[in-house]
């Protein structure tokens, strides 16, 4: 699996300013169950991070910053086929990438992640699946 993702929450902190992660990673998809409607996924990606924004400081006030590093996510879905190429899929992540804390330090974090997606399949067919 190949994904890029892009997140933004405006006014963070009542600032004006946004926060935003800029995401890329790849790795494995199991599929632990198949039936011909319905796919459970587990997958374990890996790449980097771009995390830009708002950071309250321990002594009340907010900075602005950025930190491109490395993440990594983990995490499964379900997709329920309702037509020969198209498909819902619902997923849910932990994702881990790294921004300021409020001493300043940049320091990892994690964040749940939840999609809920309309997938097309391009020349599948749902009899045609494995």
């Amino acid at each position: 699996m190949v994904e890029v993702s892009y997140l933004r929450a405006s006014n963070v902190f009542g600032s004006g300013h946004s926060n935003d992660v800029l995401s890329y990673m790849m790795g494995p998809v199991f599929y632990p169950a198949r039936r011909r409607d319905f796919v459970v996924n587990l997958h374990v990606l890996g790449g980097g991070a771009r995390v830009a924004g708002v950071v309250p400081l321990s002594t009340g006030a907010l900075d602005i910053g950025h930190v491109h590093t490395i993440a990594w996510a983990f995490g499964g879905g379900v997709e329920h086929w309702f037509s020969d190429t198209m498909a819902l899929r619902i997923s849910a992540d932990a994702l881990h990438t790294s921004f300021f804390n409020s001493s300043g330090v940049v320091s990892g974090q994690y964040d749940l992640r939840s999609t809920v997606s309309l997938v097309y399949y391009f020349g599948r067919h749902k009899g045609k699946r494995h």
